[in-house]
């Protein structure tokens, strides 16, 4: 029997279901337009404070970046004073100059997460996530491959590598290839000696003549 033959008695009616209050939230109902509203006013806000984060992240990189340019035009004058005679400033002094405005630099950098890292001397597994070789150099002072000379350092900014490093890698010699054995030279055949006759029974004819016949 189908379901359609099936007396209405045995089918579930309105009086079966019972009526349920409405959630309350905080001790009072919530329509569905108001609780709609308040996931939008706290996606809005959302927004606004990742708008306003960035705003201040972008405030502190052009604060970076002026006192960079302030601290470049500090190191101009210290490269400026490096091109004048040796006389006129002392070498240990100019060093520190040129040293202290390198630091501060780099304290500002670090200021905003940013880290500067040279890989000379590392092993190429040191620098295999950080470093990307653009030449290598093949010689018996390395005992390993390892990084020989940095055209580039890398930049990482907070804890990640934004900018890979440019190296050239050192590496070992490949080990000669052993030098062949030499062959040995066919030995020359034995000289005649002139003081023994050749018998003339065992004498080859001339080519193109047939050996006279012997006695038996």
């Amino acid at each position: 029997m189908s379901s359609s033959d099936e007396p209405d008695a045995e089918r579930p009616g309105w009086e079966n279901f019972a009526e349920r209050p409405v959630p309350e939230v905080h001790g009072a109902t919530t329509a569905p337009e108001a609780e709609l509203a308040g996931v939008l006013q706290r996606r809005h806000e959302e927004l606004a404070a990742a708008r306003g984060a960035s705003a201040s992240a972008a405030t502190r990189v052009h604060a970076t970046l002026f006192e960079l340019a302030m601290l470049i035009g500090t190191l101009e004058q210290q490269v400026n004073r490096a091109g004048e005679p040796r006389e006129a400033v002392d070498e240990e002094l100019r060093h520190r100059e040129l040293k202290n405005v390198k630091d501060r630099m780099l304290d500002v950098l670090r200021g905003t997460g940013v880290e500067v890292r040279d890989p000379k001397g590392l092993t190429a597994d040191e620098v295999l996530d950080w470093a990307d070789p653009v030449h290598w150099l093949q010689s018996p002072e390395f005992d390993a491959e390892v990084v020989a000379e940095t055209n580039e350092y890398a930049v990482f900014h907070d804890g990640a590598v934004v900018r890979f490093a440019q190296v050239v890698m050192g590496a070992p010699a490949p080990a000669p290839a052993p030098a062949p054995k030499p062959e040995p030279e066919p030995e020359a055949p034995p000289e005649p000696d002139p003081q023994v006759k050749p018998d003339p029974d065992t004498e080859m004819p001339p080519p193109g003549q047939t050996p006279a016949p012997t006695d038996t």
